[in-house]
């Protein structure tokens, strides 16, 4: 009886032992693909080089071959971007080591670069098959106000989108529209002291100074087209300035992304 007994307490102790095995493995493995999971890759956001496009992702077993002059603009797994410079040989093992991983960022940068490619891509073949000239040599768009990108800035308010614009703190601001044409009257509303004031663009201006007297504090403001229609828009003011590398971690942790987008534009223009 006594042997049974030992024997059952020796096999219940084994498999204790070999479950509590299985579960530090379990932990260990876990451990090595999260941890690593930030050094894991590194997204193109900007290139000189023909070798690099923006949007490829490179794994951290490859390495960055730059030749003298080229520039490379990565974005890590954290958000923050880098600027690589040419000649260099570069392990993407090496860049972000320890910064932890922003998946939502990371996320939202990729699928904003992948539409703006495909956007310039669809933009081009349409303006090449359809796009006539005028008698004056240009195209008729470009004599009616042709509707262009916005440029990224700390200091303008676009009225042709809603949502959340970080800006420079106490530095004079502008509302910027897309299309410049004819002269437009807008009123801009303080949601919060209800201050309401009204400012112009001029002929063939894109821009056009924000009214001082509704204030430029946090909060939401709205602004009224001719039309009647409305754009909410929430001002988040900005002090210190970001650093280059920190500028798209920043307007997406603030919810900026209409400045995420037209910042990743602006770099993947100025690399080429």
């Amino acid at each position: 009886m006594q042997g049974r007994e030992r024997r059952l307490g020796w096999i219940a102790r084994r498999a204790a032992s070999t479950q509590s095995a299985i579960m530090i493995v379990g932990f260990c493995l876990a451990l090595a693909v999260g941890g690593g999971g930030a050094l894991a890759e590194v997204f193109v956001i900007g290139s000189s080089a023909a070798a690099f496009k923006p949007g490829m992702v490179l794994k951290d077993d490859a390495t960055l071959n730059l030749p003298a002059g080229e520039r490379l603009r990565v974005m890590l797994p954290s958000g923050r971007t880098q600027e690589l410079k040419g000649p260099a040989a570069i392990k993407v093992s090496t860049l972000g080591a320890g910064e932890k991983r922003n998946d939502g960022l990371w996320n939202d940068v990729r699928r904003l670069v992948a539409d703006q490619k495909s956007a310039s891509e669809s933009n081009i073949g349409a303006v090449r098959s359809v796009v006539p000239k005028s008698s004056s040599g240009r195209s008729p768009a470009h004599d009616t106000g042709r509707a262009t990108e916005a440029q990224f800035s700390w200091r303008q308010v676009s009225i042709d989108s809603d949502g959340d614009v970080c800006v420079q703190k106490g530095a004079p601001l502008e509302l910027q529209r897309s299309a410049p044409g004819r002269p437009i009257s807008v009123a801009v509303v303080n949601l919060q002291t209800k201050a309401r004031a009204s400012t112009e663009f001029g002929v063939g201006s894109a821009t056009t100074a924000w009214p001082q007297a509704v204030g430029v504090e946090v909060g939401r403001y709205s602004v009224v087209l001719p039309s009647g229609e409305k754009r909410e828009i929430r001002l988040r003011p900005i002090d210190p300035l970001p650093a280059a590398d920190d500028t798209i971690r920043l307007l997406h942790s603030q919810r900026c992304l209409k400045q995420v987008e037209a910042w990743l534009r602006g770099q993947s223009i100025a690399g080429r």
